[in-house]
């Protein structure tokens, strides 16, 4: 995995933000060089087509076209445009990046794909995963909405790169643990067996109230569903954690966090000192916690091993 890194503007080196795609104190225009992983000068490259659509602020080195991450999109790029889609892009524009600084092939079988869909009144998008292809409700951009479906589902968080992080972590189990023996002998001794019956269980998850049965041995409700929804919760918790400790990691300088990006154990610990700090930031500001959840020990092993998988380190 790259060392974190602060995204800096090339001109005048005044801090810039992963998706800016012009610098607010000197007005150079700027693109992200994912190759590199920095902001450049937007003429060191050709932005991605999904500048003029999404303000996706990619360039590409070699031709014109889709970036990496908007290659990702299995139909028309433009079929589908507005807030909505632009906010579900950036979300998956930085699971992209974390995916790729994990050494992630992207076209590993099966090849992961994402579709945007919007629910409409009679007609509701099943957000899922299905053999590497990622579907996902735009109408959960509208933070109206998504608050509505997360307080009708009990979920303490649920946002756009909350889904993308969760289904891409399907696609990693089907792609990384399920085709190494090794590996699925150790998931299945965490996670339980994944051949239970999917729907039977899904069905049974929705129709049992939360009575909080699950908080000795899972990360969330929804990850006692069954082994394939646990294994998602977890990877995409790992990213969370990952994410917003290399963001913390930026500010070092400050005396947020020491830059320690090594062996699971050392990043958790380094994590649970940030996200009390994080949340009593929140508390300070009267507004929900930013990491609602609190971890027990088989649920945190559970962590170590996506975590682990994600790396290629060896499985503990």
């Amino acid at each position: 995995m790259l060392p974190m890194r602060t995204f800096r503007c090339p001109h005048c080196d005044a801090s810039v933000f992963f998706d800016d795609d012009c610098c607010l104190n000197c007005g150079t225009d700027l693109g992200y060089r994912p190759e590199d992983d920095e902001m450049v000068r937007a003429v060191e490259g050709v932005r991605c087509d999904g500048h003029a659509v999404w303000d996706c602020p990619w360039l590409l080195s070699d031709g014109v076209g889709w970036c990496r991450s908007c290659r990702l999109d299995v139909a028309d790029p433009t079929a589908s445009t507005g807030p909505d889609r632009s906010e579900f892009e950036r979300a998956k524009r930085r699971v992209v990046r974390q995916l790729m600084h994990a050494g992630i092939d992207l076209h590993a079988q099966p090849q992961l794909r994402f579709e945007f869909k919007r629910s409409e009144p009679g007609k509701n998008v099943s957000i899922g995963h299905s053999d590497g292809l990622v579907t996902l409700d735009l109408a959960e951009a509208d933070p109206v909405t998504a608050e509505r479906v997360r307080a009708e589902l009990g979920e303490p968080y649920r946002t756009p790169l909350g889904h993308v992080r969760h289904e891409t972590g399907h696609w990693h189990w089907q792609a990384w643990v399920a085709t190494v023996p090794e590996r699925l002998e150790r998931f299945r001794e965490l996670f339980g067996d994944e051949r239970a019956d999917y729907a039977a269980a899904l069905d049974a998850h929705y129709s049992r109230a939360d009575d909080g049965s699950w908080r000795d041995r899972y990360v969330s409700f929804y990850a006692s569903a069954h082994p394939w929804e646990d294994y998602a919760e977890s990877f995409a918790h790992v990213f969370h954690l990952r994410d917003t400790t290399e963001t913390a990691t930026a500010n070092a300088a400050l005396g947020v966090v020491a830059n320690i990006f090594g062996p699971f154990d050392e990043l958790y610990d380094q994590w649970l000192g940030l996200s009390v700090a994080f949340n009593e930031l929140a508390r300070s500001m009267g507004v929900a916690d930013l990491y609602p959840f609190a971890p027990p020990r088989p649920a945190v092993d559970k962590l170590r091993f996506a975590y682990e998988v994600l790396l290629a380190q060896p499985i503990t």
